[in-house]
Formats: C-alpha cells, sequence, structure tokens
C-alpha cells in the first residue's frame, strides 16, 4: 500500500483555518522551515518552534478562523489575503493580513506573516503570543 504524499495547497489553508488543529501542521513543513510573523525579532525555526506559534495563537484565541479572501501563485510562492474571525477581550473581532508562502517540493519552507499589530491590540484587547 502506498502513502499518499500531503502537499501545502490553498484549499488546505482554508480547511486549516475553518478548523484550526496544530498537530496536522508539522507534514506540511520542512525540517528547516521559517516563520516570519510581525513583531518578532528573529525568525522562528523548524517544525517544532513554527508549529508552537501557532499553537499559542490558537490557544490565544480557542475561536480564531481565517477565511481565504483571495490569492494568488508566483512560482514557488502562494499568497494569500485573510480575513481573521476571533473573539479577543473587546468581544469578536474581524481583520485582514497577508500569508507569503514559500514552497519546495509542495512543502511550506518560509512563510512571511503580516498584519497590523496596533490594529490587533485594539480590536482584540490582546497581545501576540510571538
Amino acid at each position: 500500500m502506498s502513502a499518499t504524499r500531503i502537499e501545502w495547497s490553498v484549499d488546505g489553508f482554508a480547511a486549516f483555518w475553518a478548523a484550526p488543529d496544530p498537530e496536522v501542521v508539522p507534514p506540511l513543513l520542512t525540517e528547516d522551515v521559517v516563520g516570519v510573523w510581525p513583531g518578532t525579532r528573529a525568525p522562528v525555526r523548524g517544525r517544532d518552534a513554527y508549529t508552537k506559534v501557532l499553537a499559542d495563537l490558537i490557544e490565544l484565541m480557542p475561536d480564531l478562523r481565517l477565511e481565504v479572501a483571495e490569492h494568488a501563485t508566483n512560482g514557488e510562492y502562494a499568497f494569500v489575503r485573510w480575513i481573521m474571525h476571533a473573539t479577543g477581550k473587546h468581544g469578536p473581532f474581524e481583520m485582514s493580513g497577508i500569508d507569503r508562502i514559500r514552497l519546495r517540493d509542495g512543502l511550506v519552507s518560509e512563510n512571511v506573516i503580516r498584519f497590523d499589530r496596533t490594529e490587533f491590540a485594539e480590536r482584540s484587547g490582546l497581545t501576540t503570543p510571538f
């Protein structure tokens, strides 16, 4: 019996963020994945560290969901503009951001995440865990 190879896709991104579970993330990442979140002094490196940032964010806002608003690809890169739906200290809120994902052999090797941290703090009443 042959194993089916898992690869990153926009549809998979949307499905993950419709019901996020950090345990399903590591197989979609290269071992040397690099994650760059707003406000971090240095990139997060490696599957475990990358997955921990996602887990911490989901723990902060258990009802966090991202809706894919637009997406595009260009060679090894995928771009996803998303709308966050979550509940913070101020109640439910929405805001937008962008992921720029670099793929290698179908897996995420780098993800640069961009959103306005000030807007996040104002709307949610929370501080990002990164």
